[in-house]
């Protein structure tokens, strides 16, 4: 018999060519023969997250779960499955001792996304759960099922923005029925909130969870008492928790009552201004306003928490920031944020208003896309941030004076996001002083 090349057998499968071996395939092993047995303590924690883009705020969190877990799980195999494993196993390479980096839920998930798009939650699940729906991703499937915990790290990608990753979620919640893994999910936002079936999937799917954790208020609303969940914050306040470098750049700061810019152009096309609207509106708002507030080009600084995509409305602005120091993604990874030196921030992104906040700097939060970043940036100022928050471009804000978040609202939401820890991952008195 004639063998079709490996190379030519698909890499995926309709769940409707194996529905006859529903019942007789081998399944995955269960919980008692986990390939965590035979990787040492037999603890086998697998996250799943965005990172790998890169995107600052997504890197932030992920490394500082990883890094948390080396204080507290420094033995547990940890699994981060993410879209871009490449660029995260480069970005996060020493965050823990005993890390694998995948992309088995990834993979699966977009591949649903256009070739199963009333449903694509359904085939994840089906493959998650069946290896003959996605053949050459076996071993990653089976680490999954190897896994102790389950833990489906935060941000905001769960929502209309990007509705098919409703399919990460139900998934585990399958995988979790099966071998019995504890489930949980931190510092989600929910908001725009899926819909129709899509929403029933997810919220029927967090019935398997042991955590359910947003962060914001607004995805509280949401859930609406369908769900028990609790409302700790966004994932990056763990970073605040021990802090260790670099968060924060320790040398070079900025110039004196300086500016720094961090200017998305995604997601900006409803951004409007009074001549233009998307990139064009956000650049005219930002020189109109470095113009009202006489801040020189030289006392400007520009960083990236996406690359190339925080660089555009820069460009735009031109000569109006000769002289203006330049931070770019890889800058802000390695040495920290230009913050805690009192400089006015204007930032359409959420972490950076989060960490920049945090440490004490004054700013002005610019909703890029309403209903999205005006729910993440208003969960700052619910939780404590002086920010002023602008949702258009047609009039100039004052320069704020205030102080970010103050020392007691700091503590609170960091206090918040560690006891969240502590319930996924207890220690035990003795070994209290990890945490």
């Amino acid at each position: 018999m004639t063998r079709r090349p490996a190379t030519d057998r698909p890499l995926f499968r309709p769940a409707d060519i194996l529905a006859d071996r529903i019942g007789t395939a081998v399944r995955h092993r269960t919980a008692d023969s986990r390939l965590g047995r035979a990787m040492g303590t037999g603890e086998v924690i697998y996250l799943v997250a965005p990172a790998g883009h890169p995107n600052y705020g997504d890197e932030l969190i992920a490394r500082t779960w990883l890094r948390h877990l080396a204080r507290v799980r420094p033995n547990a195999t940890v699994v981060l499955d993410c879209h871009s494993p490449g660029t995260a196993t480069t970005l996060l390479r020493d965050a823990h001792p005993n890390m694998l980096v995948v992309d088995t839920l990834w993979q699966l998930t977009n591949h649903a996304a256009g070739a199963e798009p009333q449903a694509p939650w359904e085939w994840v699940a089906s493959a998650a759960l069946d290896t003959g729906l996605a053949p050459r991703v076996t071993a990653g499937v089976d680490l999954l099922h190897s896994a102790t915990t389950i833990h489906l790290l935060g941000g905001g990608y769960l929502n209309t923005v990007w509705p098919h990753h409703v399919s990460l979620f139900v998934a585990a919640a399958a995988v979790a029925r099966r071998s019995g893994a504890r489930l949980a999910a931190t510092g989600q936002g929910l908001v725009p909130a899926l819909q129709g079936r899509a929403w029933a999937a997810l919220t029927e799917s967090f019935a398997a969870f042991d955590i359910v954790d947003v962060r914001d208020s607004a995805s509280s609303e949401v859930l609406d008492g369908a769900v028990a969940a609790r409302h700790s914050g966004d994932d990056a306040w763990l970073a605040l928790h021990r802090p260790r470098p670099p968060l924060y750049r320790e040398t070079d700061p900025p110039a004196e009552h300086g500016v720094v810019l961090c200017l998305q152009s995604d997601l900006t096309e409803k951004f409007a201004g009074p001549r233009s609207t998307g990139v064009e509106a956000l650049a005219d708002f930002v020189r109109t306003t470095l113009d009202a507030w006489d801040v020189p080009g030289s006392a400007v600084t520009v960083i990236e928490g996406i690359p190339g995509h925080d660089n555009e409305v820069p460009f735009l602005l031109g000569p109006r920031l000769t002289g203006a120091t330049v931070l770019n993604f890889r800058d802000v990874w390695l040495g920290g944020l230009p913050a805690g030196h009192r400089h006015t921030w204007i930032s359409t992104r959420f972490h950076p208003h989060l960490m920049a906040a945090a440490a004490g700097d004054p700013g002005v939060a610019v909703v890029a896309m309403p209903g999205y970043y005006s729910t993440k940036h208003r969960s700052l100022i619910d939780a404590g941030s002086d920010w002023s928050v602008v949702d258009s471009g047609m009039s100039v804000p004052d320069r704020p004076s205030g102080h970010g978040f103050d020392a007691i609202a700091r503590e609170r939401a960091v206090s918040a996001k560690l006891a969240t820890a502590v319930e996924i991952y207890p220690v035990p008195p003795v070994l209290a002083h990890r945490i």
